[in-house]
């Protein structure tokens, strides 16, 4: 079971004139390049930190956030606590509400069972966190971890809690962070955690380079660890989004594609998105939908007798079939690029602008496939899940000096 602990937080100390809003950004691995640049114009933005390595000035971001701790822009809290970081946002059917506890989690090798991936990992992203954290010495991100569900009521935690932070994002979504420090909920959350296994919903590059760090600084206590935020997995607000496939770079003639399809899909046309959108919807095996640039929509289905349980995920049957057996075949098929995209009306878009030469719309897997498939030991693709909204960065750190 994991060991997933409170910790001395290092927090924001906001000026008179400041808001959070200045101090904190979504995760680097999603920012685009004009966001990069606007944010790190403040002067406290926690990306000047967790993108200011990229080109080799990790000692700079190292020195930079030692001055803000020592100016007094970030404090450490004096008392061991838990976080809760509240999200509320617009979700398909309504307002939703998810809660996550932050806190310190020991990072382990996989193989003990305790802590469960579920999507394969870039080692070249993994080279760049582990430098930022040499130089650093400081969690500034974190990870997001899932667990079966919540024996505390977090509601009613959260009414005893105090309220730190609050913000809305551009996208809508608030933020609220609150500091749990009452003795009872610190050791009724911890005792919690210490019956619990954790699936890594994100993070994955960030986990497995903490883990790293650890064993480059055995026997350090406090470099065992990796700052940390849980979700129950049946928390109302959780779901996951799909993440669509978007082909540049392929040069084809759609009744070729289309021939080619049918030797490994069943493959009928629809007239309309929202024909497509609702087939999709009620599939039950991995069903895909594509638009071709002459402007057409088709459904395809695959169904396999194979028993691997990554047969029943979308995205890894896109992959090997779909990828590597019908678009890697077509002319110039080794030329092609992936573009990835969460909005279905959005690739549609690109489709009729021209910007596209093919849209592969994918269901996202549930949380129960989630599950399974790691559980089973086995990894989806890259690129499969889209847990939203992502856990934002730098309303609270952890340092490790």
């Amino acid at each position: 079971m994991v060991d997933f602990r409170p910790f001395r937080g290092i927090l924001p100390r906001l000026g008179s004139d400041e808001s959070i809003a200045e101090r904190i950004s979504p995760p680097y691995d999603i920012i685009s390049a004009e966001e990069q640049s606007r944010l790190q114009e403040k002067r406290y933005n926690i990306t000047r930190i967790t993108l200011g390595g990229l080109d080799g000035r990790y000692e700079e971001a190292a020195e930079e956030l030692d001055g803000w701790i020592s100016s007094g822009a970030l404090v450490q809290d004096d008392r061991e606590c838990y976080y809760l970081y509240r999200q509320s946002f617009q979700g398909p059917d309504g307002w939703l509400s998810r809660d996550g506890i932050i806190g310190v989690l020991r990072t382990e090798g996989y193989e003990q069972g305790n802590i469960i991936p579920h999507e394969e990992t870039f080692s070249k992203v993994k080279e760049d966190r582990l430098n930022l954290l040499r130089a650093t010495a400081t969690h500034c991100e974190s990870i997001f971890g899932l667990y079966d569900r919540s024996d505390v009521d977090l509601g009613e935690l959260s009414g005893r809690a105090e309220r730190l932070f609050e913000t809305t994002d551009a996208l809508g979504t608030v933020h609220q962070l609150f500091r749990v420090h009452q003795t009872a909920d610190v050791a009724a959350l911890r005792d919690m955690f210490s019956s619990k296994r954790m699936l890594i919903a994100d993070g994955h590059h960030r986990y497995e380079t903490a883990y790293r760090y650890s064993l480059e600084n055995e026997g350090d206590e406090r470099k065992a660890y990796v700052l940390c935020t849980m979700v129950s997995s049946d928390d109302s607000g959780m779901f996951v989004l799909p993440t669509h496939r978007l082909i540049k770079g392929l040069d084809y003639r759609p009744e070729e594609l289309m021939g080619r399809m049918r030797e490994r899909f069943t493959v009928r046309e629809v007239k309309s998105m929202e024909a497509m959108e609702e087939a999709l919807g009620a599939a039950s095996a991995p069903t895909f939908g594509l638009m071709l640039k002459d402007g057409s929509m088709h459904l395809a289905e695959h169904t396999s007798s194979q028993d691997d349980i990554l047969w029943s995920v979308d995205a890894y049957v896109f992959q090997e079939v779909m990828f590597n057996d019908v678009l890697r075949s077509m002319p110039g098929g080794g030329d092609m690029r992936i573009e990835y995209d969460h909005e279905a009306s959005s690739a549609a878009r690109r489709m009729a602008n021209g910007d596209l030469d093919l849209a592969v719309i994918v269901r996202a897997p549930s949380l129960e496939q989630v599950w399974e498939v790691a559980e089973k030991g086995r990894k989806m693709p890259k690129k499969t899940t889209y847990f939203w909204p992502k856990i934002w960065s730098g309303f609270v750190l952890y340092q490790m000096k």
